[in-house]
């Protein structure tokens, strides 16, 4: 008889509660799509958010999302001359 290591499964803000990733309605992204899309990890943008230092994001019903344009313009402005 084998047995079968559990896979565990992490609580992250865009998975809690079987919330699927990717674009919304209106085109933002969920959290993980949104550290993809800038080159950083999640845990990186989830400490940004919480020095108040990373990209704009609205925060609906418990739901953090990133519109794309806010995304570009957090990359604007840490181009260096």
């Amino acid at each position: 008889m084998a047995t079968t290591t559990p896979t565990l499964a992490t609580r992250d803000d865009e998975t809690r509660n079987g919330k699927s990733t990717g674009t919304t309605g209106y085109g933002a992204l969920a959290p993980a799509d949104a550290a993809r899309y800038l080159g950083v990890g999640y845990s990186t943008l989830k400490k940004w958010r919480s020095e108040g230092t990373g990209p704009r994001y609205a925060k609906i019903g418990g739901c953090i999302l990133y519109r794309p344009r806010d995304l570009e313009a957090f990359l604007e402005a840490q181009l260096v001359a």
